[in-house]
C-alpha cells in the first residue's frame, strides 16, 4: 500500500512539475518594447489639422512626444531600459525651423528626445549630401541606410548599414533602408555620388553581421514604402524579424508569419508606434507581439519639462522672423496628393502669375501643409511649402503639356497640380489616355503649338517623372517659389479657397463621352500596317522608326512581343486600338550603345530566337541567315562608335546581362511609349514610309 502510494505521488509530482514548467515556459521572463515614429519631418511644435480622419485642436510636438511615451511605460509598468525608439526617415526636413537653420534644430532635438536610431529618408538629402554627411559624422545620432553607398568617400562608407543597440542585456540589431528611387523623390544634384545596391542583398548581408555580432533580433528600418504589399518578405528578408516602414496601411500582419509588418503611424509627429514583444522559454515570441498606434494628442498631454525648455530656446531665434502675417485666409484650403486641391490650385495660380506663362505645373508632393481661415504667417509658408523650390519657365509643345497631364492621370506617380488649363477626363479610360479633352485658357489645347508653361526646379531636373521638361525650350529661373507666394499673398491682401474645377472626370454614367475619347481618330495611315511576330514586323518597325525620328536617335529597337496584335492590318489610329494593341504602359529612353554592343546584341536575336526586336536606322544583309552587315540609313557602320538608340525604358532589363545593355545609362525620354508613337504619327498626318530592314 505504501509502496502504491508512493508510486502515485511521484506520478503526481512529475505531472504538477511538467504543469508548471509548462506554465513557466509559457510566462514571459523579460520584454522589449519599441517605439516608432515616421515621416517626422522637422516637426518640434504641435500643429492644428486633420490625422486620420480626426481633426486635432494640437497634435505632435516633440516634448508631447517625448512625455506620451514616458507616461505610457509608467502607467503600464515597462522598463525605459528595455525600450527603443526609432524613426523611418524624412526626419530632418519639412519645418521653418528645419529649413531656417539647416536641419540642425531637429537633429538636436531628436538627440535628446531619446532617438536611438533613425533611417535615411529622401527628405534628408533636401541640404545637401555635404550637411548630411557632417550630421552623420557627428556619430550623436545612427543615421542608417544599408543600400547607400558614398562614391566621394574614401571607402564608400559614410552611411552605416545597422547598429547592434545593448538594451539592458537584450542585443538587437537594428537596419536602415533608405528609399530605393531616390532619382524620382529628390534632387539630383544632391545624390550624384551616391550608388544604390540591390535592397535584398543590403540588408541580408547587413542582418548576417549583426547575427555574427549576437543580434538576438533583427529590426527593418524602412524608408522604401509599401512593403507590406509584397507578398515574398520572408524570402526577401529572411533574416528581419521586424519590419517598420513608411506608408504601410491597416494592422501589423499576422503575428505567425515572419517578418512582422508594422503599420505606420501618422506623420510629423502625430502618432507613434508601440510593439512590445515577450520573451518565453528560450526566444523572443513575435507571435504573442502586442502592437498599437498611439495618438499624440497635445491638448491632454504634458508635454516634457526638459525639451519644452529646450524647443523654447531654439524658438526664440526663429520665432520673430516666422509670425510675420502674410495676408488672410477666409477659409480653410485643403490638399491631396493624388486630385486636384484648393492649395494646389493656390501655389500654381501664383507661380503663372510670377512668370506670367499660360500653364503652371506643380507636382502634389511640393505642398506638404495646408493654410487655415484667420492669419497666414510666414511659418505657414514654410509649412506648407518646406522645399527650397525655385519657379521655373520654359516653354513646350501642347502634345507635352498632354503627356505632363496624362503621367498625373496615370496613379503612377505624383498627380500635377495645374492653373491655365481645365481639363476633361474619365478615370475609367485606361492610363495614359484619360484625357476627353483639354483647353488652356478658353481655347482647345493645340498639340502642335508651343506654350509657355511655370514649373519648379525640381520637376525639371527630374525626367524619371517628368522627361518633357528636358526638353523645354528658353529656360529661366523666377526665384524661389515660396518667397514668391509670400508676395503673390501680400498684392492680394485676402484670399479664399478657390471653387474653380481645373480637373472635371467624366459621370460613370456619361458612356458616350467616355467611348468618343477613345475612339476618336487621330491619324489614317498612309499604308496599313500589320505584326507578324518577327523582327522584319511592319507594325514594329513603325513603331521602332518612330521612336528613332522623335528622340532625335541614330537607331532604334522595339521588342516586337510588346505589340498584342497579330495579323489585324493598323489603319486607324484610335486611342483604343493603341491600348489593345500595346496594353502595358512603358516609358521610352536613349541610350548610347557602342557598335560593337549593337552588333553582338542583333547576331543572338539571329542565332538563339530570342526576342525578336524590330529595328530602325539601319538594315542589315544575311548569308545563311547569320549577320553579314549593318548598313546605317545615314553613313557607313563604326563597330568603334556609339550610337544613339531609343528604345523601350525596360528593355536593357528584359535582355538582361547577355543583352549588354544593362550597365549603360539610360536617359528618359517620356513615361509612355503609346503616346510617344501616337504622337509622331499623328504629326506626319499618318504619312509613312518602310524602309526595308533586311536584304
Amino acid at each position: 500500500m505504501i509502496r502504491n502510494l508512493t508510486i502515485l505521488t511521484l506520478v503526481l509530482s512529475a505531472i504538477l512539475g511538467g504543469l508548471l514548467l509548462k506554465d513557466h515556459m509559457s510566462i514571459p521572463s523579460r520584454h522589449l518594447v519599441i517605439f516608432y515614429t515616421s515621416n517626422l519631418r522637422g516637426q518640434i511644435n504641435p500643429f492644428q489639422g486633420e490625422v486620420s480622419d480626426r481633426v486635432y485642436e494640437k497634435a505632435g510636438g516633440l516634448a508631447f512626444l517625448r512625455a506620451l511615451i514616458d507616461d505610457t511605460m509608467k502607467t503600464y509598468r515597462l522598463d525605459p531600459k528595455k525600450a527603443l525608439l526609432l524613426d523611418t526617415g524624412d526626419s530632418l526636413f519639412g519645418s521653418p525651423e528645419a529649413s531656417l537653420t539647416m536641419g540642425e534644430v531637429p537633429f538636436e532635438l531628436l538627440q535628446k528626445v531619446g532617438y536611438d536610431a533613425i533611417a535615411v529618408g529622401n527628405l534628408e538629402f533636401e541640404f545637401g549630401l555635404d550637411t548630411l554627411r557632417r550630421f552623420i559624422s557627428t556619430n550623436k545620432l545612427p543615421m542608417l541606410a544599408c543600400n547607400y553607398r558614398d562614391l566621394a568617400s574614401p571607402l564608400g562608407n559614410t552611411f552605416s548599414g545597422g547598429i547592434l543597440l545593448d538594451k539592458d542585456g537584450t542585443r538587437v540589431g537594428v537596419i536602415g533602408l533608405g528609399m530605393v528611387d531616390l532619382a524620382r523623390n529628390t534632387r539630383q544634384e544632391n545624390i550624384m555620388q551616391i550608388e544604390i545596391s540591390d535592397m535584398h542583398a543590403a540588408v541580408q548581408k547587413t542582418a548576417a553581421s549583426l547575427r555574427a555580432r549576437g543580434a538576438e533580433l533583427i529590426v527593418l528600418l524602412s524608408h522604401q514604402p509599401g512593403l507590406d504589399t509584397r507578398p515574398d518578405l520572408a524570402e526577401l528578408f529572411p533574416d528581419v524579424d521586424i519590419i517598420i516602414g513608411d506608408l504601410i496601411s491597416g494592422q501589423m500582419t499576422d503575428p505567425g508569419r515572419r517578418p512582422l509588418v508594422l503599420p505606420t503611424p501618422p506623420a510629423r509627429g502625430a502618432g507613434v508606434g508601440m510593439v512590445r514583444i515577450p520573451y518565453i522559454g528560450s526566444q523572443w515570441n513575435l507571435e504573442k507581439a502586442v502592437q498599437t498606434i498611439l495618438p499624440v494628442d497635445a491638448a491632454h498631454i504634458s508635454p516634457s519639462a526638459a525639451l519644452v525648455t529646450e524647443i523654447a530656446r531654439v524658438e526664440a531665434k526663429v520665432d520673430s522672423l516666422l509670425e510675420q502675417v502674410v495676408a488672410t485666409s477666409e477659409g480653410n484650403f485643403k490638399r491631396n496628393f493624388n486630385e486636384e486641391s484648393s492649395m494646389g490650385n493656390l501655389i500654381t495660380d501664383s507661380m503663372r502669375a510670377v512668370a506670367k506663362t499660360d500653364v503652371a505645373f506643380l507636382n502634389s508632393g511640393a505642398i506638404k501643409a495646408v493654410i487655415s481661415s484667420g492669419s497666414i504667417s510666414l511659418r505657414d509658408l514654410y509649412d506648407a511649402l518646406p522645399f527650397e523650390n525655385t519657379i521655373v519657365r520654359t516653354e513646350l509643345a501642347g502634345w507635352q503639356i498632354e503627356n505632363l497631364v496624362e503621367e498625373g492621370l496615370s496613379g503612377r506617380g505624383s498627380f500635377v497640380q495645374t492653373s491655365g488649363l481645365t481639363c476633361t477626363c474619365s478615370m475609367m479610360n485606361p492610363p495614359g489616355f484619360r484625357l476627353v479633352q483639354i483647353a488652356v485658357g478658353e481655347e482647345p489645347l493645340d498639340s502642335a503649338r508651343m506654350y509657355s508653361v511655370a514649373v519648379t526646379d525640381f520637376m525639371l531636373n527630374t525626367p524619371q517623372n517628368w522627361p518633357e521638361l528636358r526638353t523645354g525650350k528658353n529656360v529661366r529661373a523666377f526665384g524661389l517659389l515660396r518667397e514668391n507666394l509670400k508676395q503673390y499673398l501680400a498684392s492680394m491682401s485676402v484670399i479664399a479657397p478657390c471653387v474653380d474645377r481645373r480637373y472635371i472626370d467624366v459621370p460613370e454614367g456619361d458612356e458616350t463621352l467616355r467611348v468618343q475619347s477613345l475612339s476618336i481618330e487621330l491619324a489614317n495611315l498612309s499604308t496599313p500596317v500589320s505584326n507578324d511576330g518577327t523582327y522584319d514586323s511592319p507594325y514594329g518597325r513603325l513603331v521602332a522608326d518612330v521612336l528613332r525620328v522623335e528622340t532625335d536617335s541614330d537607331f532604334a529597337l522595339m521588342p516586337v512581343t510588346d505589340i498584342h496584335s497579330m495579323n489585324d492590318p493598323l489603319s486607324v489610329f484610335t486611342p483604343a486600338r493603341l491600348t489593345a494593341d500595346m496594353p502595358r504602359i512603358c516609358g521610352v529612353s536613349t541610350v548610347n550603345i557602342p557598335g560593337t554592343t549593337l552588333r553582338r546584341l542583333i547576331e543572338r536575336m539571329l542565332a538563339t530566337g530570342g526576342v525578336p526586336l524590330c529595328f530602325a536606322g539601319f538594315s542589315i544583309e544575311l548569308k545563311d541567315n547569320k549577320l553579314s552587315k549593318i548598313f546605317p540609313w545615314q553613313g557607313d557602320f563604326d563597330p568603334q562608335r556609339s550610337y544613339k538608340v531609343a528604345l523601350p525604358a525596360d528593355l536593357p532589363e528584359k535582355l538582361g546581362a547577355v543583352g549588354g545593355l544593362a550597365s549603360l545609362t539610360a536617359s528618359p525620354f517620356s513615361t509612355d511609349l503609346r503616346r510617344t508613337f501616337m504622337n509622331g504619327v499623328r504629326r506626319v498626318g499618318g504619312n509613312i514610309e518602310l524602309r526595308r530592314a533586311v536584304f
